[in-house]
């Protein structure tokens, strides 16, 4: 009976108006017009509609809470089992004609729209599927309008058309409705009292109003034709005829819905059926202007209010009954029917209509299953707050022992609760979360049956468990159940829920004295003991989840590669042109080889961060498949894949898998061929070393099997400059000291009268394209200039070994752009790299590798975008802290 009513989309014209006058250019602006507009129709009228329904629906709650606070469960339970089932009877059959009643309204506005060759069951159908989706679901535009455009342009209606009937509906409606509640006011004008406070003859005032607007449109109507515009469609709006057709209508339509209501009250002192037919049609009305689907809490309100003499358990009894027989019924039938139809009209496409459907679910398939689990454990958590139905008791107790009824009370909310937390695994897609939440929900559907026979609540746990099964292949994520904590929002939404659970168990059997020894009471009728039992394991259960999730640490990675892993990939490292491969030789990371197995993707694992380092070391050909790869191993786990110090090269293939990138610095790159110690250009550099020189400093390279003769002295001096930068070692994107690692290269060694006081280990790609060097250590009291001597040296052999490039490493934050338009994040870096001298010597770094004319090129991040660039630092800063630690520990084992 209450629909939702959209607004129309164009302002009622007259035939012979003529429109405004046009403006004169360059006289007046729409500015100008809008200024100069009363400020009534500079208003957003078209959000009153909401704000009068938002304001009702608060007033309605409010007036509803203080009037069922003092109802009891038992009460409403007691009501209901009053009521004569043939009355119930009479009611649908009351339903059924209110329904036909509504087919008046397509009619009419077929009739005006000059459709008149819709075949009245067309007509029927249509009105009636239309009407219980708009009642039940609201959205009038979306749920009726949609039928009555799927259903009516199978009979020649062009779309103007259609809308213009969509519209009609909606105003012979108004018409009809409004008409109804005048003529009730007039014939009973004490019955709103309650309502609105006013006095009868006021109100009869109020209903001899609104008669006379609607005979003033009758008449008005009647001498001059008035048109409504919809879209491109201009149709005359309704006459004398069809006004006074749509007040017969919604007089037979609210007097059957009336008289459906009215049949299931209770017996006893009333004021009569024109009085409630009053306060039923103004119930309508303040329905309708509320917008919300079938005028809840609205209507009920509005009802209770006006009926004080009805007891508050029988009205509230009669009210959901009401809600039963004259929304959810009908809805039910509307689903069947309206499916029906559609399957009937593509009955060959239904076969790859559902195999569609099913892969268009697949997206979304986790997102509705989490929602599914948890509405299902809310489901068998109310179930263990309300009573069990007494004939379904009597059942049980012939064929089920008292103390699996008691156990599967017990169970069942313990499964509820566990469900709730569990849904947040299945929106991650983890296929520990899908196989939990299927044995869960059939343990649920087992414990409904076996408490009390509760078929629904079995059925809807067994429905829900087949979905999962159905799509058991979107779950494939093998991370730890609880290494991804729920969101924020989910928090909430179990707490609400468990909240929720425990306030319904205390409103039903609030009229239940509490005794210590209902704890310890068990019978087949026990139903508050048993609640008491099943809040109390609920609220254990969910603080023993909550505390294992809080102290529950996830592995900060998983354990780096053994030898024999490190040997299988030595091969890829000596054949690769990169001479940062070699950084896979620390022992601190795994890897993931590729398809062909002729390269790899390091990485290491910090919270939920994947951090691969660099671009994967493999063929050309292969790195753009590589990412994609990494990608999908750290989705199946539930992480956040991470690609750290990438270049340029192969940017696109990080975009095209949805990376965002945040630059990190500059890398220093010597073009050895230019490199030179002569002339003006390597004067500086002359100098240098011969200073470093005329201090006793002498530059060799020490052959790698030469290395294990002197690792006590290149540990010492290792050591030594630990303790004077007062540093722990660092790794995964550079090296750290450790025998195996430093013994497997050649090293650059500076000597002092025979004393090592620096040394750095070098690292040589294959095809003489690359050469670096990575771990470099030095004596504070060392010779000034040695780091010169160093790298001087190191370029003059790469050149005289044929190489084409020296890597002189990274300058962090080196290059960020500083415009007031770019990013935070390189705002924030530009900001710290010339204020941060403090905690590192960011530009002093970059100014001592400028002296060997590099050049410079950019490094980047590539990570999963949004707000977690903080979090993603965190876990490499972590990670490089971390990585030694682990790396030499596997070496002890």
């Amino acid at each position: 009976m209450v629909e939702a009513v959209g607004s129309l989309d164009r302002a009622v014209t007259r035939d012979d108006d003529p429109g405004p006058s046009p403006v004169a250019v360059g006289t007046e602006t729409h500015e100008d017009a809008a200024v100069r507009q009363p400020w009534f129709k500079r208003l957003d009228w078209s959000r009153a509609g909401l704000l009068v329904g938002l304001a009702l629906f608060v007033i309605a709650a409010i007036v509803l809470y203080d009037t069922l606070e003092d109802l009891t469960w038992q009460e409403v339970a007691d009501a209901l089992s009053r009521i004569v089932w043939h009355q119930v009877a009479l009611a649908l059959v009351a339903t059924a004609l209110s329904y036909c009643a509504l087919i008046g309204y397509d009619i009419l506005a077929l009739r005006h729209v000059g459709a008149r060759l819709v075949p009245l069951p067309a007509v029927a159908f249509t009105s009636f599927v239309g009407q219980t989706f708009t009642f039940t679901l609201g959205f009038g535009v979306l749920t009726g309008g949609a039928v009555r455009w799927r259903m009516y342009q199978g009979y020649g209606l062009k779309p103007g058309q259609i809308l213009a009937v969509g519209a009609l509906t909606t105003l012979t409606f108004w018409l009809g409705i409004a008409t109804v509640a005048a003529i009730c006011l007039l014939f009973r004008p004490g019955a709103l009292a309650p309502i609105d406070g006013l006095s009868p003859n006021l109100n009869f005032l109020i209903g001899l109003t609104v008669l006379g607007g609607v005979a003033t449109w009758v008449t008005v109507s009647a001498i001059r034709q008035r048109t409504l515009t919809v879209g491109e469609l201009t149709m005359p709006l309704p006459g004398p005829q069809a006004t006074l057709g749509a007040i017969v209508v919604g007089l037979l339509d609210t007097v059957a819905a009336a008289t459906a209501l009215w049949l299931i009250l209770p017996a006893g002192p009333d004021a009569g059926f024109i009085s409630f037919l009053a306060v039923f049609a103004i119930a309508t009305v303040l329905g309708v202007i509320s917008h919300i689907p079938g005028g809840v809490g609205i209507f009920e309100a509005t009802l209770i209010l006006a009926q004080p003499q009805i007891p508050l358990g029988d009205m509230a009894a009669s009210l959901i009954l009401f809600r039963l027989v004259y929304y959810i019924v009908p809805f039910a039938i509307a689903c069947l029917l309206f499916g029906a139809y559609e399957v009937r009209q593509r009955q060959q496409a239904v076969g790859q209509f559902a195999k569609a459907l099913r892969s268009f679910a697949r997206p979304i398939a986790p997102r509705v299953a989490g929602i599914a689990v948890f509405l299902g454990g809310v489901v068998l958590l109310f179930s263990s707050a309300t009573p069990e139905e007494h004939y379904r008791v009597a059942i049980l107790r012939t064929i089920i022992p008292l103390p699996f009824v008691e156990l599967s009370q017990l169970a069942g909310s313990i499964a509820g609760m566990v469900l709730l937390i569990i849904s947040y695994g299945l929106v991650r897609r983890m296929a520990n979360a899908q196989r939990m939440a299927v044995l869960l929900l059939l343990a649920g559907a087992v414990c409904a049956l076996f408490k009390g026979l509760d078929i629904e609540e079995a059925t809807i746990c067994s429905i829900v468990a087949g979905l999962l099964v159905l799509y058991k292949d979107e779950f494939y994520r093998q991370a730890e159940l609880f290494s991804v904590r729920p969101s924020f929002e989910w928090i909430i939404a179990c707490v609400v829920a468990v909240g929720a659970t425990i306030w319904l168990g205390f409103f039903v059997y609030s009229n239940v004295d509490y005794q210590h020894r209902l704890w310890w009471d068990f019978a087949y009728n026990a139903d508050a003991p048993r609640f008491l039992r099943a809040a109390l394991a609920t609220v254990v259960v969910a603080f023993g989840i909550a505390a294992y999730i809080i102290m529950h640490r996830t592995r900060a990675a998983f354990d780096p590669a053994t030898r024999e892993e490190l040997e299988t990939i030595a091969p890829l490292i000596e054949t690769s042109t990169r001479s940062d491969a070699h950084l896979a030789m620390l022992g601190d990371k795994r890897f993931l080889l590729s398809a062909s197995g002729k390269g790899f993707t390091m990485y290491g694992v910090q919270g939920r961060s994947w951090i691969a380092m660099s671009d994967p070391v493999a063929p050309e050909e292969e790195i753009d498949g590589m990412v994609w790869r990494f990608k999908e191993l750290v989705d199946r786990n539930g992480g956040m894949p991470v690609f750290y110090q990438i270049t340029t090269g192969h940017l696109p293939a990080y975009l095209d898998a949805g990376f965002s990138l945040a630059k990190l610095g500059e890398e220093a790159w010597v073009d050895l061929g230019k490199f030179t110690l002569e002339g003006g250009e390597g004067r500086r550099l002359r100098q240098a070393k011969a200073k470093a020189e005329r201090s006793g400093a002498t530059f060799e390279i020490v052959p790698a099997e030469k290395v294990e003769g002197m690792l006590g002295e290149l540990e010492a001096v290792s050591d030594a400059w630990l303790d004077e930068k007062g540093k722990n070692e660092k790794g995964f994107s550079l090296g750290f000291w450790s025998p195996d690692y430093v013994k497997r290269y050649d090293q650059a060694v500076i000597r002092q009268n025979g004393r090592i006081v620096a040394f750095a280990n070098i690292w040589r790609g294959a095809g003489k394209k690359e050469y670096t060097v990575d771990l470099m250590r030095y004596l504070p009291d060392g010779p000034a200039g040695m780091m010169d001597l160093l790298f001087i040296g190191l370029l003059a052999q790469a050149k005289s070994e044929g190489y084409q490039w020296f890597n002189l490493g990274m300058a962090p934050l080196s290059g960020l752009p500083r415009h007031r338009l770019a990013s935070l994040w390189s705002r924030i870096g530009a900001f710290v790299y010339r204020r941060g001298d403090r905690f590192y010597n960011f530009e002093g770094l970059r100014s001592y590798k400028d002296k060997f004319k590099p050049e410079w090129r950019p490094k980047y991040l590539a990570f999963p975008g949004g707000l977690a660039l903080p979090q993603i630092l965190m876990d490499v800063t972590g990670l490089i802290s971390s990585s030694p630690r682990r790396a030499l520990s596997e070496e002890t084992t």
